[in-house]
């Protein structure tokens, strides 16, 4: 029987893509094993949807739908017998501990932070791999494969990595369709993607509204045009820039899109400016020109991880509080977000 493998990929976008190498690798070291994903968002399946190393996608209902039907989908999963279950990292917070155990593999993989093993139940995982905060999420993903006795390192060069990613090719010609019916061309377009995640402490992640407005105004000057992308929480702020920019026949709001029509977009414009938010890393995935912008997280831990489509831009004076073991959804008491420490220029230099 081949070895049954189950990724849970429980957090956003970004997280599962930087896991895509650890997958592959894996595919390719032991090449009769059966990946299966667990994931909680659509997002999340997408990403996985065209990957070659992937057998099964199980689309859990967690977050926002009946919880009752998410631990009637975890406890069939334990009919599939899994040999081995990995949490993708981040895997700090309780939840995904619990969500593991109840798939019961025989064997259930985490990362072990300094903190939380009691609290966070870390106990419940068979084996966990040492967290190393000096490296990035793609790599503290590539050392769970030490479990397996595979020394990526003498496998691949982490210097040129890139995430797995493709889309379908209707969801492209979807969005050249809707590029050439703007009348725009892909060379002359920058995507803004203002938002992020919405809790207190991701909305710290934030570009001021009023500095996205002022770029976007000034590259219109240039000719530019500007296309705006927001997640379904983000019509309001996306609204409130096309109030800002004002300018009807340079800037454009994508609004009422379905996820996998704006994945078609990001695919057929020229350049990307964003906050540390999922579309970061997908315009990575796709080879899109990026310029992500950081406050309170760490770019040494979750930019874009391909840096020759990625600029990265940080001003902040004190150290990223935003971490991989805290709950997001409050920040710490008194601390600023960062993020309009990043001027206008700053951004405008890399656009010349």
């Amino acid at each position: 029987m081949p070895m049954k493998i189950l990724v849970f990929c429980l957090p956003g976008i970004g997280d599962a893509l930087m896991a895509t190498p650890m997958i592959r690798l894996m595919k390719k070291k032991i090449p009769a094993a059966k990946i299966d994903i667990a994931c909680m968002f659509d997002g999340v399946s997408y990403v996985f949807k065209n990957n070659p190393h992937i057998h099964k996608i199980h689309r859990l209902s967690l977050y926002y739908e009946n919880k009752l039907i998410g631990l009637k989908q975890l406890l069939s999963l334990r009919n599939n017998k899994y040999d081995i279950s990995i949490l993708a990292f981040p895997s700090y917070r309780r939840e995904y501990h619990i969500v593991q155990s109840l798939v019961a593999a025989a064997n259930r993989i985490s990362h072990r932070f300094k903190k939380g093993y009691l609290s966070e139940f870390n106990f419940l995982d068979t084996h966990s791999i040492e967290v190393d905060e000096k490296v990035h999420n793609v790599i503290n993903n590539l050392n769970i494969l030490k479990y397996f006795s595979i020394d990526w390192q003498k496998e691949i060069d982490e210097n040129n990595l890139s995430y797995d990613f493709t889309i379908n090719q209707d969801d492209d010609n979807f969005g050249i369709k809707y590029i050439h019916n703007l009348k725009w061309t892909k060379q002359d377009i920058v995507g803004f993607h203002p938002g992020s995640i919405s809790s207190k402490a991701g909305i710290l992640k934030r570009w001021p509204i009023e500095n996205f407005a002022g770029l976007g105004k000034l590259l219109i000057k240039k000719n530019k045009k500007i296309l705006i992308f927001i997640g379904p929480e983000e019509i309001g702020l996306g609204k409130a820039l096309i109030r800002l920019i004002d300018d009807v026949s340079g800037c454009h709001l994508l609004e009422n899109m379905k996820f996998h029509q704006t994945i078609g977009i990001l695919n057929n414009i020229g350049k990307l400016i964003t906050n540390d938010n999922g579309f970061a890393h997908l315009s990575n995935g796709l080879r899109i020109s990026s310029i992500v912008l950081f406050g309170p997280t760490n770019p040494v831990w979750c930019a874009p991880y391909n840096n020759k489509f990625s600029v990265n831009i940080r001003k902040s004076k004190f150290e990223p509080w935003f971490r991989n073991d805290m709950k997001v959804t409050q920040p710490p008491a008194g601390i600023k977000s960062g993020m309009e420490q990043i001027k206008i220029h700053h951004v405008a230099e890399y656009l010349q």
